[in-house]
């Protein structure tokens, strides 16, 4: 399995509880003609990423599993615009409205 992070440098952060994370979508890399060849199938998810948190390694999922990397990158277009809060800090709550309201959430 291998990961495919969005903006390192930035926490993605639910307003709703505060916790930073990192966001990634997490595939197995098996290309086929039905899927992205850059990312295959897999989740996006929401992860601490803070080795002094005690929450870290927690994950949330943001997106079903089975969805291609291209449906999120359609779904999210522009995010680095629209869900941008500071220098650093993106809106996860908006990140995982834009995902259900494509149709890829968890179900």
């Amino acid at each position: 399995m291998h990961s495919i992070d969005f903006a390192l440098s930035a926490d993605f952060i639910d307003p709703a509880d505060g916790v930073p994370r990192q966001l990634r979508f997490e595939c197995r890399y098996n290309p086929t003609p039905e899927t992205n060849a850059l990312g295959g199938v897999g989740q996006l998810i929401a992860v601490v990423a803070k080795g002094a948190r005690p929450d870290n390694g927690h994950r949330i999922p943001i997106s079903r599993s089975g969805v291609t990397f291209e449906a999120i990158e359609d779904a999210l277009d522009g995010w680095q615009r629209w869900a941008h809060v500071g220098e650093n800090a993106v809106n996860l709550a908006a990140i995982r409205r834009r995902i259900h309201a494509a149709g890829l959430g968890p179900i």
